[in-house]
C-alpha cells in the first residue's frame, strides 16, 4: 500500500491539531523534574553523604521521562501497548545493576513517569513525596561505613626492556584494580618507577605476585606519605 507525501503531511497535521502542547509539555517537564529530584537526593548534602553517580542519575531521569512519553504515545490503545511491549523485548542492557536498590528505584521512576504521561500530576506529586520520604528514611538508617583511605605507593624495578616491563606491570596491577597515577622511565639506568594507588590493603602484593618469572630485577615498593615522605616496605 503506497502512501503519498501529501497524505503524510495531512496525517501529521491532524495529529498536531489533536495534540495540545500546553497539556503535554507540563507532563514531560514534571516527569523530568521528578526524575531529577529523586535521583539526585539533594538531602544527602545535608547529611555529608556523597551524591549518586552521574551515570545513574542520568539513567533515572531519562527513564522517568521515557515512561511519560511512552504512556502518552500509548494512550487508550491496547494495540500500541502490546506493540511497545514487544518492541521493548529487543532492548538489552550490557551492564547489570550491582545494587538491588537501584533496580527498585528504576521501577519507581517508571511508575511516576507513567503517572505524568497519563496526566495524573496530582498522583505523581503524592507519589514523589512518598518516595522521597522513603528514600530519606532509608538514607538515615543506612550508615555507610567510611571508605578506607587509599594507600599511595611507589613501585620501582630494573629491566633491560623498559617498555615491556611497564606493560607487564600495568597489566598485573590492572587485574587487581590498582590505579597507576604516574610513570617514570630511566633508559640510561634501565629503571622504571610507577606511582600507584592501592584500593585494598594487600592488593598490590597480590598483583606483583603475578610478575614472577618476568624480566624484572630489584622489584620493590615504598609507601608515599601525604607529606611526600617514603617508607620502605620491601
Amino acid at each position: 500500500m503506497e502512501v503519498s507525501l501529501p497524505s503524510l503531511f495531512e496525517t501529521a497535521k491532524a495529529e498536531m491539531s489533536a495534540l495540545s502542547i500546553t497539556v503535554m509539555l507540563p507532563r514531560m517537564l514534571a516527569a523530568a523534574f521528578i526524575g531529577a529530584l529523586l535521583s539526585l537526593r539533594p538531602w544527602r548534602l545535608l547529611m555529608n553523604r556523597p551524591l549518586p553517580k552521574a551515570d545513574m542519575v542520568q539513567a533515572q531521569v531519562l527513564l522517568c521521562a521515557a515512561a511519560a512519553v511512552i504512556t502518552a504515545v500509548i494512550g487508550d490503545s491496547v494495540a500500541k501497548a502490546f506493540g511497545l511491549v514487544g518492541l521493548g523485548g529487543f532492548v538489552r542492557f550490557r551492564s547489570g545493576l550491582k545494587d538491588p536498590r537501584d533496580a527498585a528505584i528504576l521501577f519507581l521512576m517508571i511508575g511516576l513517569g507513567m503517572a505524568c504521561g497519563h496526566g495524573s500530576l496530582g498522583l505523581a506529586g503524592v507519589g514523589t513525596v512518598f518516595v522521597a520520604t522513603l528514600l530519606l528514611v532509608l538514607d538515615l538508617f543506612n550508615r555507610e561505613a567510611p571508605s578506607a583511605l587509599k594507600q599511595r605507593l611507589l613501585v620501582s624495578a630494573q629491566a633491560d626492556d623498559l617498555v615491556r616491563a611497564e606493560a607487564t606491570l600495568r597489566s598485573a596491577l590492572g587485574e587487581r584494580n590498582v590505579l597507576v597515577k604516574s610513570c617514570a622511565l630511566d633508559f640510561d639506568g634501565r629503571r622504571l618507577e610507577l606511582e600507584v594507588e592501592e584500593p585494598v590493603p594487600g592488593s598490590l602484593t597480590a598483583a606483583l605476585g603475578r610478575t614472577e618469572g618476568m624480566p624484572l630485577r630489584g622489584l620493590r615498593w615504598t609507601a608515599v606519605s601525604p607529606k611526600g615522605g617514603r617508607e620502605e616496605l620491601t
